[in-house]
């Protein structure tokens, strides 16, 4: 007895997705009649914009980021109810095993079962996580009586032949130790997304995951994201890790960055839809800010990162990457690319400013200017409460008789902001004073900055009634028009801004001009 949903076709790599649990919704949405593109699935579940990776984790499966499974049918219009070995429910749930129950677990193999068990009779497949492989997602579309699941998937159950051409339905009886959890979707309740709503959708997803620093699965803390890149290039670095070789090149390549190629592209695919079918609703500079990474992937239309290419001709082999010197040069592209996506998540989630602010400032001039390898040198407020911008003579007299000979071409007085490499949100410092020839020395009881890009946006704004609020449009104004540009933000490794006050800071009311300086890579 039991019962089997016939017809659903089997699923392998590339059929029908290479990314199992995108693969494993199409089906399901197939069986509902409600078909999804992939691309499409990729922009309203979040996978577009998500990257977690790890070495030697299941990291290229996306599932393991719980706020996927859990938004992936509202956004498609259906209720849905995602349980999860990852997530442990408030205690008194009457689903978790209690002491001395179910190994520890949080739901019983017989919760599992009969929230599978309700959905087959109803005519609905239910996503399996960990039932094969790791936590990899596969389609539970029958069960028996005696507790065994049918299952379509991308691997077979341990103990299954390995045919992934079978057209029959894997069958496991042994799955509840290897369940991670199971996405089960009920009633249509609503439309699915699309036009402003499924941009907005994308918006939140890049804000939502480009603040997300890690998940927990199977035991393993996998950093996302931008500390994804960051966990890369410690890998990359460590030279213990490098002392053989084994599976580094997949790692690094086709579970990693290839991946992260692939799942911005699969964005671009559907906003370039979104765009054509809405005019005005995407912010234009995203295409640029993803075709940036494209770019920079020479190999990823053959499944492959030519290293050769993109970071050093020497590398004509991947065990080249024994050499901590070409690692090095490796960490750095990966740094790169980490910046150009950035680059991505701030083009969607960064509010479009040039109306909000216009009749507060007006912008006199733009360009990308060289500033050269400079020293920024002064006080930094935290250490000086009572430096003044406005008079500069009377806060910095030793730095005054240095301008001419080791001055640069911005000569005015500034208000420097980094944060030390670091995220915007923490290590802020804020510095008064004037930018000078790199190696200049630092008088003593001054503060100085090594500046890490050699190139700037420079813009010079007028306010006609000065208020607090003019430096922040000023930042957004520029910012937006370096993205609108696909020039890239080199955030945050080398990420700084700068105010430029050449007649001094201006703290009264009335016109206004001063200038901005935003960093950029060219």
């Amino acid at each position: 007895m039991g019962k089997i949903l016939h017809g659903i076709p089997a699923m392998s790599y590339g059929n029908p997705s290479p990314v199992c649990y995108i693969g494993a919704v199409m089906r399901l949405m197939e069986v509902l009649g409600d078909p999804v593109e992939s691309d499409e699935l990729f922009a309203l579940s979040g996978v577009g914009l998500c990257f977690p990776w790890r070495v030697n984790s299941c990291c290229d499966e996306v599932s393991i980021i719980p706020e996927i499974p859990m938004r992936t049918f509202e956004a498609l219009g259906y209720e849905s109810e995602y349980y999860s070995e990852e997530i442990r429910p408030a205690d008194g749930d009457m689903n978790i095993a209690t002491a001395g129950g179910d190994r520890g677990r949080v739901h019983s193999a017989e919760f599992y079962f009969e929230q599978i068990r309700q959905s087959i009779d109803g005519g609905r497949p239910v996503i399996g996580f960990g039932f094969t492989e790791l936590n990899f997602t596969c389609l539970i579309a029958g069960y028996d009586d005696d507790g065994g699941l049918y299952l379509r998937a991308y691997w077979p159950p341990k103990g299954t032949p390995n045919d992934f051409d079978t057209t029959e339905y894997y069958y496991t009886k042994d799955w509840h130790d290897l369940c991670r959890g199971i996405l089960v979707v009920g009633a249509k309740t609503g439309k699915r997304l699309t036009g402003k709503a499924a941009y907005d959708r994308v918006v939140d997803w890049a804000a939502r995951l480009r603040g997300k620093a890690s998940v927990t699965a199977l035991g393993q803390v996998i950093p996302t994201n931008l500390a994804a890149s960051d966990a890369m290039c410690e890998w990359l670095l460590d030279d213990g890790q490098w002392k053989t070789l084994g599976n580094h090149e997949q790692y690094l390549k086709q579970c990693g960055l290839l991946l992260l190629n692939y799942y911005r592209n699969s964005l671009h695919s559907y906003l370039k839809k979104l765009d054509a079918q809405f005019p005005g609703v995407v912010n234009k500079p995203v295409f640029a800010a993803i075709e940036r990474i494209s770019k920079s992937m020479p190999g990823a239309q053959h499944s492959d990162l030519y290293l050769n290419t993109c970071v050093d001709p020497a590398i004509t082999d991947f065990s080249v990457l024994r050499d901590r010197s070409m690692r090095e040069k490796v960490a750095q592209y990966v740094q790169y690319l980490k910046e150009c996506d950035n680059s991505v998540q701030w083009t969607l989630f960064m509010p479009e400013v040039v109306k909000k602010h216009g009749l507060k400032i007006n912008r006199d001039s733009f360009e990308y200017t060289a500033i050269g390898k400079v020293r920024f040198i002064g006080l930094e407020f935290s250490k000086h409460p009572d430096i003044h911008l406005s008079r500069p003579h009377e806060s910095l007299p030793k730095l005054i008789p240095l301008l001419p000979e080791y001055g640069t071409a911005i000569t005015a007085i500034c208000h420097l902001e980094h944060h030390h490499g670091g995220d915007v949100n923490v290590n802020q410092c804020n510095m008064m004073g004037y930018f000078f020839k790199a190696g200049t020395l630092v008088p003593e009881g001054y503060d100085y900055y090594d500046v890490p890009t050699e190139h700037a946006a420079y813009a010079v704004y007028s306010s006609p009634n000065f208020d607090g609020d003019v430096f922040g449009a000023a930042y957004e104004f520029t910012r937006d028009q370096i993205l609108g540009d696909g020039v890239c933000i080199p955030y945050p490794e080398a990420y700084w801004t700068a105010e430029v006050y050449p007649e001094g800071f201006f703290s009264g009311s009335g016109a206004f001009r001063f200038g901005y300086l935003f960093s950029v890579r060219l």
